[in-house]
């Protein structure tokens, strides 16, 4: 049976409050203020209860809106939600930052479509923004996200990507596209950014070495070059596959592989590593803060890791020459398709992630920041251009780049 869940429509103008929420239901997910209701309490009193303790708001004259029907994508549990249009105080409102919400934003109907939000919910309070005279005729119960009724829905709606069917599917192509054996031997962590330049990691002579998503195994065979013993892993096998036989055409004999998601090391010992590396691969996982907490596990103390990640600012933009905005800056995940002139093709889920978040999950778990890196690359020309947008890259940054030390 679904749980009932009471949830505030806090309204600026043609503004609503929106709450990224810190725990579940919902983790991680963008909604309307919502509490799940007692058994002994009424909907409207478990709602002044938290609108009282996460925004020092005080009302009694909330009126009905809409009831939704939602699930929680992440174990599928169904709620019942009332939504109330409430009034706010005189005093205004007092965001609790240690409550059940670790952002607040103040947001107009356009752009809840960028947010990682329950579908459910998203369309009827869009609807209730825009076009509130239509919300009665709408069954919610018995609608999927996009308006499409229930039992059509199984037939039209596509499954989320497979980031690893993906990977092995344009495996050949990207290795041909973007690599080959151009740069063999050179860390690189960017178009036109290299290690001999950027200087971020130590001295890694005798240091074991774990390159987190290694693909082709480019990374892996560049810090075999520069003499540590090194170890990559990534999800996909046609890559584990080209990796071994790049380290092989290379002579990297300090090289070696192993097929498995970076959510899971429990094949590596506890502080076996002296560093730990993931160049533009840790944007394809979900389970990112799993990852964070295996890492540091298999770090020595004061190991370092080192993370290169498509810049947030990037992904917000259109790659048209206005480069208008997109997309929100906190919006994930991204559902997109890599094309390739041999007409290969696969779909991909991309989880991008703000700065404070990739500083916070490092801190949270164990890591103190020691460097932060954002570089310029509009001036990047030749084949180390390749794949980049110049003209972009000369706006914003494309890269952002963390050095961490275990404490």
């Amino acid at each position: 049976m679904p749980d009932l869940m009471s949830a505030a429509l806090f309204e600026r103008g043609d503004r609503v409050l929106v709450v990224h929420r810190r725990r579940p239901p919902f983790a991680s997910q963008w909604t309307l203020p919502m509490i799940v209701v007692a058994e002994d309490e009424a909907a409207e009193d478990a709602l002044r209860r938290h609108a009282r303790d996460q925004f020092g708001v005080t009302f009694g004259d909330e009126s009905f809106v809409e009831t939704v029907y939602i699930v929680d994508p992440d174990d599928q549990r169904q709620y019942v939600a009332n939504i109330f249009r409430t009034p706010m105080s005189d005093g205004g409102m007092r965001f609790n930052a240690e409550g059940d919400y670790d952002d607040a934003r103040w947001l107009v109907a356009a752009e809840l479509a960028d947010l990682w939000m329950p579908p459910d919910l998203r369309l009827p309070l869009i609807k209730i923004l825009t076009d509130p005279e239509s919300l009665h005729e709408t069954d919610w119960s018995q609608l999927s996200s996009e308006g499409t009724p229930i039992a059509e829905r199984a037939e039209e709606q596509q499954p989320p990507p497979d980031n690893r069917a993906a990977w092995d599917a344009i495996a050949d192509a990207y290795q041909a596209e973007r690599y080959g054996d151009r740069d063999v031997g050179r860390l690189k962590w960017s178009y036109g950014i290299h290690e001999v330049e950027l200087q971020l990691l130590d001295d890694v002579r005798g240091k074991r070495a774990l390159v987190l998503g290694c693909g082709g195994g480019q990374d892996v065979v560049a810090l075999s070059r520069m003499g540590a013993v090194a170890v990559g892993i990534d999800l996909s096998e046609k890559q584990i596959e080209y990796a071994r036989k790049y380290a092989g055409r290379h002579d990297a004999t300090n090289a070696s592989f192993v097929q498995g998601t970076v959510e899971d090391l429990s094949r590596f010992d506890d502080q076996s590593f002296d560093l730990a590396l993931s160049i533009h691969a840790l944007d394809y996982v979900e389970q990112i803060e799993r990852t964070i907490v295996e890492t540091a596990r298999v770090l020595k103390p004061a190991g370092v890791l080192a993370i290169a990640v498509v810049h947030p600012l990037k992904t917000t933009r259109s790659s048209d020459p206005t480069f208008a905005l997109a997309r929100s800056y906190w919006s994930a995940p991204v559902d997109w398709e890599w094309s390739f002139e041999n007409g290969t093709r696969g779909r991909l889920r991309w989880f991008p992630r703000t700065v404070s978040t990739w500083f916070t999950l490092l801190a949270d778990n164990g890591f103190a920041v020691e460097r932060l890196a954002e570089p310029y690359q509009g001036d990047v020309t030749g084949d180390d251009a390749g794949g980049l947008n110049v003209q972009l890259a000369k706006l914003i940054p494309y890269v952002l780049i963390f050095k961490a030390r275990k404490r």
